[in-house]
């Protein structure tokens, strides 16, 4: 206690008492307390050091990232029903810009031609409703639906797909049905046959190629020819069709809608007509190249793209008695779209087209088209559009409509104007119902009659149908509604219109129903099992004469079962009440009949 009283008074002392200090730090006591005063200033300097190096906010070598300006790049999905606002700050969802995917189109025409290229009626068998996957897994290389119905009717669906790398896929479809007839004293046998191979390549990040390529081949036999109480002999016409189509598509895009795209698609068909009499024999034959040149790109607002399109369609047709009539129908047109206030979904599109057929060296017209889809409130829409577009039918599509022409007449061009309006309305979950009116102005409107011939020692004979054209109107009114009482397991649809089909002197169109009603049902009682049922009724019709058509009503049924995961059968009854009908007059179509048959998934 001494010493550091010692030590004390010597830091207080004049300087001339350093000697004195020196001795005292000499000895032992003051060794100590030297050292524990050396180890105090050490750590209390390392500890001021330490937080004098701590990282300092504003000079970090990392930028300053506010959260509000986080941009999502990833795929995140979501669904907002009720959002009709700003979106969330850094949400920037995909544009609703819907595009229909190549590879599942058979031409490359624009969506105004690629439901068909003439106004086609519902002349046609109904159709059942849209098969469901029922109790099945998703299926690794395809499926295959056979089966056979009564004369003799087999049918079969068959579709598979294979990868061959990790930027090569190549898929392909069969489909097939024929009968040997339904008629006793009439032969009435007909096959219908297509298969198509599609492959894809992921040339690199941003490009693709589509290749496609496809045959067809069928036949058919002509109706009775018609000569009132006289009996004259069958010629027994035949026509037999064989056809191929292929096609190029490469796509190279920034992202869904940005890019560019080139397309190519040609086809030639072949109808070789058979007949005992030389006066139907014959046929046609025809060639067609579609191209398309179309650029994309996204606008600065939300949903805009601008697009620039060139397309052409080039053909030729060659009838029996006939020069070769080429044709073509070329577009050069600028489209915008853009999505207005998240409620008003607008479509333009401003184009010029040249056409040239058979009866006209080249013809000029605009092609204007103009869609609005207005949103009211969540499920309440409201769409109108104003169009105008020039076509040009090929043989093939004509057939498609109506088998039994007796290719005598050379084809034309047709300009189709057309303004509608259109409700939908969705008042609560799994409800909806739709309605609207239509207004058509066609020019040269492709129609049939029914051809007659002079017959020495018979009279007036009526035997095929011929191919006319005439300016003509339609002006349509129509609604429908679907229901889905429980989901998945029973739903109801239906739907109908009302037109008055006229040509250019007020007639009415020959073969043009004035209304028609249809309906479907589903129900699903256990995952493995569904049962269907539709209905249509169509109203009645006038031939070429004038002479009614009466009106006919079709039932349907359908019934799956899914023993397996991979496996299953299922059975078809059509027109059940085994009705009498024509669609084209001289040729009864089929009664009843029922199917049974096979799914399986591999």
């Amino acid at each position: 206690m001494g010493n550091f009283k010692e030590i004390i008074s010597y830091f207080i002392l004049p300087f001339d008492n350093l000697l004195s200090l020196n001795r005292l730090i000499n000895s032992d006591m003051a060794k100590s307390l030297y050292l524990f005063i050396f180890i105090f200033f050490y750590l209390t300097g390392a500890a001021v050091t330490a937080q004098d190096t701590q990282p300092d906010p504003t000079q970090s070598l990392l930028p300053e990232i506010n959260p509000q300006d986080i941009e999502i790049r990833s795929q995140f999905q979501a669904r907002f029903p009720g959002l009709r606002r700003q979106p969330i700050l850094g949400f920037n969802p995909t544009p609703r810009v819907y595009q229909v995917d190549p590879n599942r189109m058979p031409f490359i025409e624009d969506e105004e031609t690629v439901m068909a290229n003439l106004p086609i009626g519902d002349l046609d068998r109904s159709a059942p409703p849209v098969y469901e996957p029922l109790g099945y897994k998703s299926p690794q290389n395809g499926f295959a639906r056979m089966g056979i119905g009564s004369f003799i009717t087999p049918e079969a669906d068959v579709y598979g797909i294979a990868k061959l790398g990790d930027n090569n896929w190549v898929s392909g479809n069969f489909n097939f049905t024929s009968t040997h007839g339904h008629l006793e004293n009439h032969r009435s046998s007909y096959r219908f046959m297509d298969a198509d191979i599609r492959s894809f390549s992921k040339l690199s990040d941003r490009a693709s190629l589509r290749l496609n390529a496809g045959a067809e081949s069928g036949f058919n036999h002509f109706p009775e020819l018609d000569a009132g109480s006289a009996d004259i002999e069958d010629p027994a016409t035949r026509v037999e069709v064989t056809g191929f189509h292929g096609g190029a598509d490469l796509a190279i895009a920034r992202n869904s809608v940005a890019g560019f795209n080139l397309a190519v698609q040609v086809y030639a068909n072949e109808f070789d007509m058979s007949s005992r009499r030389a006066m139907f024999e014959g046929g046609a034959n025809e060639w067609g190249v579609n191209a398309k040149a179309e650029y994309s790109r996204l606008g600065n607002n939300i949903d805009e793209v601008h697009r620039i399109r060139a397309q052409s369609r080039v053909g030729a047709s060659d009838f029996a008695g006939f020069e070769t009539s080429n044709w073509s129908v070329s577009h050069l047109s600028a489209h915008y779209e853009r999505l207005f206030n998240y409620k008003t979904d607008v479509k333009a599109k401003l184009g010029v087209s040249a056409v040239t057929d058979a009866f006209a060296d080249i013809s000029f017209y605009l092609s204007p088209r103009l869609r609005v889809n207005h949103t009211l409130f969540d499920g309440f829409d409201i769409r109108g559009e104003i169009s105008g577009a020039p076509k040009h039918a090929s043989i093939h599509d004509i057939y498609q409509e109506n088998r039994f022409i007796d290719y005598s007449s050379q084809l034309r061009h047709q300009y189709e104007g057309q303004l509608s309006g259109e409700v939908e309305l969705e008042p609560f979950m799994g409800t909806k119902l739709i309605g609207g009116a239509s207004f058509q102005t066609v020019s040269n409107y492709l129609y049939y009659s029914r051809n007659s011939f002079i017959e020495a020692g018979i009279g007036t004979v009526n035997s095929y149908y011929d191919i006319n054209f005439e300016d003509a109107t339609f002006m349509k009114l129509y609604a429908g509604f679907s229901q889905e009482l429980n989901p998945q397991v029973f739903w109801i649809s239906a739907d109908g219109y009302w037109q008055r089909p006229r040509l250019s002197g007020n007639e009415k169109i020959p073969f043009t129903e004035s209304y028609s009603i249809k309906g479907t049902l589903s129900y699903r009682p256990v995952k493995q099992v569904v049962f269907e049922g539709w209905s249509e009724y169509t109203g009645s019709r006038e031939n070429s004469l004038g002479d009614e058509l009466s009106s006919y009503i079709q039932l349907g049924g359908r019934f799956e079962i899914s023993i397996t995961e991979q496996a299953g059968v299922y059975g078809k009854l059509v027109n059940l009440l085994n009705q009498e009908y024509e669609l084209w007059q001289g040729y009864p179509e089929r009664g009843f009949q029922a199917f049974v048959g096979f799914t399986y998934l591999f």
